[in-house]
């Protein structure tokens, strides 16, 4: 009879106990920015230490830009190289250019008239039966040639008096506007060697060390965002029913009393696997299902934190 009436105690002792309510677990999150190194290079500085919060465009880190600056300085002379070649272009032959041209062309014609007078006191001897006919044709010819000079060297004054063609100046144009736009992608590159910070938050971690050179795309540094605070917890398939995207929920932090309003904005359609914190050890083989929270971003309160929601005890299979 004793050990019944003790049996009787420890049973009332236990449904007598408070039961935690049934709950999804999981932990505070924040966005992970993470920063990558533009090319393989040594870390020369850091001018932030981990865990300090840091604002949008301020500096992180510095690495050696010593090859990019020298890209940066001949991209500059190609754009110098073009814009002089078009403004040569643009500005067309130079004054003493068209008067030397104009003077050939002076001299050509007097050539073709003196070949002219020439031909003609030929044909008054021919005529007179004075010269023969291979004197007559070479004075015919010589007018020919002085001719076919005079047009040849008016072309060329006329040419440089034109000016240079409308295609070949736009072909100067389009060449030095190509030179700028290499010029702007070599100096963005040369932007990327300092490292700023693109969110505002907490600098989590710096991998790696001043004197280490560090890979190309390798990561320089994390971020952790201020403004996206969100809960990640795992919802057991039974309980899907009770949550939907956009519906407002309670989450429970640890050390925490009152409980803070968020909004889901993810449930996953596919099953994950079960973390070890979010069934008891006789519910651990459920299928889980992923669940982002929204949270104000006002909260000041570390990412990893545990949290909960409650589920419906009446949804709930196996209690």
């Amino acid at each position: 009879m004793r050990k019944l009436g003790v049996v009787v105690t420890a049973l009332f002792l236990v449904a007598c106990q408070k039961q935690d309510p049934i709950s999804a677990f999981g932990t505070l999150e924040r966005d992970r920015i993470l920063i990558t190194a533009p090319v393989s290079e040594m870390l020369l500085t850091e001018e932030v230490r981990e865990g300090s919060q840091v604002t949008i465009g301020q500096r992180l880190l510095e690495l050696d830009s010593t090859a990019q600056r020298l890209k940066v300085a001949k991209a500059q002379a190609e754009v110098q190289r073009a814009e002089a070649a078009l403004q040569l272009l643009q500005q067309g032959s130079r004054a003493e250019q068209i008067a030397a041209a104009t003077a050939r062309s002076l001299q050509a014609t007097l050539r073709l008239q003196d070949s002219e007078r020439a031909l003609k006191r030929a044909r008054q001897l021919r005529s007179q039966r004075l010269s023969s006919q291979a004197e007559l044709d070479a004075a015919e010819l010589a007018v020919q040639v002085a001719q076919a000079q005079l047009v040849d060297v008016e072309q060329q004054r006329q040419e440089l008096a034109a000016g240079n063609r409308p295609e070949a100046i736009a072909q100067a144009e389009f060449s030095a506007e190509s030179a700028r736009q290499s010029l702007k992608s070599e100096q963005k590159v040369l932007a990327d060697f300092t490292v700023i910070a693109s969110r505002e938050g907490m600098l989590e971690d710096l991998p790696y060390h001043v004197g280490e050179r560090v890979p190309q795309g390798a990561v320089l540094a994390v971020i952790l965002a201020n403004d996206s605070t969100y809960a990640r917890v795992y919802l057991p398939q039974n309980s899907l029913s009770q949550f939907k995207v956009g519906q407002k929920v309670e989450v429970f932090a640890d050390g925490i009393a009152k409980a803070m309003t968020g909004t889901i904005r993810k449930i996953a359609s596919e099953a994950s696997f079960t973390p070890y914190f979010a069934l008891h050890q006789a519910e651990r083989a459920r299928l889980m299902y992923l669940c982002e929270i929204s949270l104000p971003a006002t909260l000041d309160l570390p990412a990893g934190l545990p949290v909960q929601v409650r589920l419906q005890e009446s949804q709930h299979v196996g209690d």
